[in-house]
């Protein structure tokens, strides 16, 4: 509910002009905030006491740029920030919809479908927000929103920022009473478990209309979570096992998130070739990408890669720059833009194929449909199951990917299912080489990566990954599998990378860092890795793990993009897009703008990047740097290419986005 703005309320927060009050907490109040364009926010205000902590600004700053890098399918997407401001701040997507408290207040307790739904939305949520470096710390039900798609988390990423400014306080909490773990209340390491424990407390509430550890003061509540069974009565009997393992007092006892989501998704539909687990299509071995806001990777099929777009175009103005060969910065200067052939609707990405553009549709998220890349039209359509949502969608020349709870793989001539599987994760990585895959069970008390024929889902080797593994980060060449790591349990942050043989699953090396974003990216001789804080971007070798360079421009929280020659990094300042020379790390050119989000290609001899902050596609040639055209794209989060037809996903809402079509002149 949107209440009215007081005469003591600013009338504008950065670029956002507000609205309304959405509410207030611990942190600080909340406003409904629009951009000059019609964009919605939720923009939280920090309270002064906060902000005037020594060292508050720092944290805050960290906590929102490892947020940054949080899918946003069942997240509020991190839009904005500035923790430098006066009253410091931060602006992620509006999600219309009401909240889990008003829901059970309204309606009363959720019945065991709904149930089994919000705990495969809160797994997927914890899951991305894990993969970035994140622990929630303040997982409650008015921290829910209940949106036409599934639920979706929010204020995740500054808990942890003001939890240490209340350390130096008497009498301040960061956390709910009710939804809080006991290491949580103890004062001890808050780890990922904690998070699953305010899960289980989250489903008690919404089964029943009540905190399992009953209504009281404070100091009673905390007592109860740290010495007290939970009162479990009318937790649906097929959830009470999980839900009381989600309680256990001990963090080591509880599920994992992986085994969470694997107990709550319905069973796998296994195909008659012997199909072995698989996982969902989110980034792909051809072209390494990263969306604006969701960071993800989108597939690129022959010369294909994603691209995303919606208005009038300009091109930015050159400058020259002695230390860049060929340097430029973004501008306004007018020119003739891209053709727009077409758009159609799609719900949270899209992907191509060498003749067809690939949609998520239908009010349940469970049909995909193939659209002719020049017209728009749908060629044919699947429809998966009814429980459980397609989130990713993938392709090669021979097949199609779409995963949810499940992975099925389509014939791209027809849509007719060649076989699926039962999945854990939403995220993998394919070529028409393999197929690998994070998974799990009820068994498994570890990360299971494994890695199957693309072709007919027949396993090829599964081997266990440590406990501390980001299930969110895989990437893989022709040569190696490569994923992150904590060092320990007691770490949030990646820091350390593994490679495996792509042919037998067994480790190659192993790598420590320093502070890692998690998204390694993999070629047959090098796998390049970097991260926040002043970590180095590093070349490692493929075969040995060995530095073979390493460049002091960091990485953004985008996932750089590379070709045979060349590496195209976002560095940490989040302004430059820097082509690196693969062999030395030498700069071949950079593009200046601000707060660019993502890159992709190249293909056909062009790099795409995405200004968040003018809300611009920029078109470069590979080589060079120079630019070819700039479109302008409220909202762009995915870019792709088919022939000579650009596709771009548009809208920071992932139930409601749009896909164009066009096509440069």
């Amino acid at each position: 509910m949107v209440e009215s703005l007081t005469p003591g309320d600013p009338a504008r927060i950065g670029p956002y002009e507000l609205l309304g009050r959405l509410g207030a907490g611990g942190m600080g109040r909340v406003y409904l905030g629009r951009t000059g364009d019609g964009r919605q926010a939720a923009i939280k205000v920090v309270r002064p006491e906060l902000a005037e902590e020594r060292d508050f600004r720092r944290r805050f700053a960290r906590e929102i740029e490892a947020a940054r890098a949080v899918d946003g399918r069942y997240t509020a997407a991190v839009l904005d920030a500035d923790p430098d401001a006066e009253s410091p701040w931060l602006a992620t997507a509006y999600i219309p919809g009401p909240s889990l408290v008003d829901h059970v207040i309204d309606r009363g307790p959720m019945g065991e479908e709904d149930l089994r739904r919000l705990a495969a939305g809160l797994a997927y949520a914890l899951g991305a927000i894990h993969a970035a470096g994140l622990v929630h710390r303040d997982l409650k039900p008015s921290n829910i929103l209940l949106a036409d798609g599934g639920p979706r988390v929010i204020d995740f990423g500054i808990a942890r920022a003001a939890e240490a400014s209340a350390l130096t306080r008497t009498g301040v909490t960061i956390g709910s009473p009710g939804y809080m773990s006991p290491e949580q209340i103890n004062g001890e390491a808050v780890e990922t478990p904690s998070d699953v424990f305010s899960v289980g407390a989250v489903l008690a509430y919404a089964a029943t209309g009540r905190s399992p550890f009953g209504a009281g003061a404070t100091p009673v509540l905390l007592y109860r979570i740290v010495h007290n069974a939970p009162d479990l009565t009318g937790v649906p009997a097929s959830l009470l096992p999980l839900v009381a393992a989600c309680l256990d007092k001990r963090p080591a006892a509880r599920p994992t998130v992986p085994q969470l989501l694997a107990t709550v998704t319905p069973p796998a539909m296994v195909a008659p070739t012997a199909v072995a687990h698989t996982v969902a299509c989110t980034r792909t071995a051809t072209l390494p990408v990263a969306g604006a806001h969701n960071r993800r990777r989108v597939l690129a099929v022959g010369g294909a890669a994603a691209v995303a777009v919606a208005a009038a175009i300009y091109a930015p103005s050159l400058l020259t720059d002695s230390k860049a060969k060929s340097a430029k910065s973004a501008g306004a200067r007018p020119v003739n833009p891209p053709k727009t052939l077409w758009h159609a609707p799609t719900i949270n990405e899209s992907a191509v194929t060498t003749n067809a553009v690939l949609t998520i549709q239908g009010s349940e998220h469970n049909v995909l449909a193939a659209l002719d890349p020049v017209t728009g039209v749908q060629r044919w359509s699947w429809t998966g199951p009814t429980v459980g949502i397609i989130s990713s969608i993938g392709a090669l020349p021979a097949t199609v990917y779409a995963c949810g709870v499940q992975l099925f793989a389509i014939d791209p001539s027809d849509g007719r299912q060649l076989w699926s599987a039962k999945v854990v994760l939403d995220e993998f990585a394919v070529s028409d080489r393999a197929l690998v895959a994070w998974l799990g069970g009820e068994a498994r008390l570890t990360p299971t990566l494994s890695c199957l024929d693309p072709a007919s889902g027949m396993k090829r080797w599964t081997r266990r990954a440590p406990a501390t593994a980001y299930t969110g980060a895989l990437s893989m060449s022709s040569t190696v599998v490569a994923f992150c790591d904590s060092i320990d349990s007691r770490r949030v942050r990646p820091e350390r990378v593994y490679a495996l043989d792509v042919t037998t699953g067994e480790e190659r090396w192993r790598f420590t860092a320093g502070r890692l974003l998690g998204r390694p990216i993999a070629t047959a001789d090098t796998v390049y890795v970097g991260g926040g804080d002043g970590t180095p971007l590093y070349a490692l070798d493929a075969m040995t793990g060995a530095v073979r360079w390493k460049s002091a421009v960091g990485q953004g929280t985008a996932a750089p993009t590379v070709d045979q020659a060349t590496l195209y990094v976002i560095d940490g300042s989040h302004n430059v897009l820097r082509a690196l020379d693969t062999a030395t790390g030498a700069q071949r050119w950079k593009f200046e703008g601000r707060d660019f989000r993502g890159v992709w290609g190249p293909v056909n001899g062009v790099v795409y990047l995405n200004g968040f902050y003018d809300d611009m596609i920029y078109a470069l040639e590979a080589r060079t740097g120079r630019l070819l055209w700039s479109y302008r794209a409220a909202g762009a989060e995915q870019v792709a290419v088919t022939g000579d037809v650009v596709t771009v996903v548009c809208g920071g809402d992932p139930d409601a986005r749009t896909v164009y079509g066009i096509r440069p002149r």
